[in-house]
């Protein structure tokens, strides 16, 4: 056989083999065409964290992210977000507190002076912002007294069980609290999850979402500032408490809102360096989810522009 023959019939061989693929091309371009409509946006890719638990909460509850999220661990001051809200629930904010020598607990602080008066309201704005120990106590205590309580100590223990009592009523399975104020103590610990939660709860209180906000003011003779960086590396931060202990690491809760949506993201035991950073971008891979994946199918009509209004139970968007 010449070497022209040889040539024509490897020519022949390969347009029959490329005849028997073109089927088996076929399908696999209508496979994709099927699992990718014309027009569907692809969504970002998750950023990750540094830290060892971490969770994305949509406005409607779904998780859009979770590493270790309900793994219970110590959460540090990021417990005053239960605090505040008790004290919404059950306290009068325009009542005036006698601050206490018991309430000047150490470590953060808001600067509370025994023999000074404060308005319930003015404690938030040193709970939330500086993340004071000793405004979580006077909070705690001076509601536990109004509740009957005789003495500090008791009076931060009937607080304190209207805290866990809180938490069962919004179903928060993997939360158990000792203080108010998030201090390293046995039996105190919560998961990434659940402070999502929690933060979503206080979230539905405008006067919480207001102090949450306040980049400084001036309260009853107190200058107070806001410490939580978060809002200085976004604008559109409507939420968030900071926490860091030597057993709970840095830990960070955040909310950000755009174009009606809003979106929540949680750290836990996170580094120094990089719990700012890892918050800012899970509520930026959030938010870019939200939009392309738009409102659930299950989302009643009516509750549509409402999420802010929305009780956080019964433990949706977890096991």
């Amino acid at each position: 056989m010449g070497k022209n023959d040889a040539g024509r019939r490897g020519w022949v061989v390969r347009l029959l083999l490329s005849l028997c693929l073109i089927p088996t091309l076929t399908l696999s371009l209508s496979l994709i065409s099927a699992s990718s409509p014309a027009g569907a946006v692809e969504e970002p890719e998750s950023p990750g964290t540094y830290s060892e638990s971490a969770v994305v909460l949509s406005d409607y509850n779904e998780v859009l992210y979770d590493k270790n999220a309900h793994v219970r661990f110590a959460m540090a001051s990021t417990t005053k977000m239960m605090t505040a809200i008790v004290a919404v629930r059950y306290g009068d904010l325009n009542a005036q507190v006698l601050i206490d020598d018991s309430d000047i607990v150490g470590e953060a602080s808001m600067g509370l002076i025994s023999g000074t008066t404060i308005s319930l309201h003015g404690l938030l704005y040193g709970l939330m912002l500086p993340s004071g120990n000793d405004a979580a106590h006077a909070i705690a205590r001076s509601i536990g007294e109004a509740r009957g309580a005789t003495t500090p100590e008791a009076a931060v223990q009937v607080f304190v069980d209207l805290m866990n009592q809180t938490a069962q009523e919004y179903q928060l399975r993997d939360t158990h609290y000792m203080n108010p104020h998030g201090l390293d103590e046995w039996g105190h610990y919560s998961t990434a999850f659940d402070l999502a939660i929690v933060l979503r709860a206080a979230l539905n209180y405008p006067v919480l979402r207001d102090v949450m906000q306040t980049p400084a003011i001036h309260v009853d003779g107190y200058d107070i500032w806001n410490h939580n960086q978060l809002y200085a590396i976004r604008d559109d931060v409507i939420g968030g408490k900071t926490g860091f202990t030597d057993n709970a690491g840095f830990c960070l809760t955040g909310a950000a809102a755009r174009d009606g949506r809003f979106v929540i993201a949680v750290v836990m035991r996170d580094d120094g360096e990089n719990w700012y950073y890892d918050v800012s971008e899970l509520l930026e891979w959030g938010l870019q989810v939200e939009a392309i994946r738009g409102i659930p199918t299950n989302a009643i009509t009516k509750t549509v522009g409402t999420q802010l209004n929305q009780q956080p139970g019964p433990r949706f968007g977890g096991p």
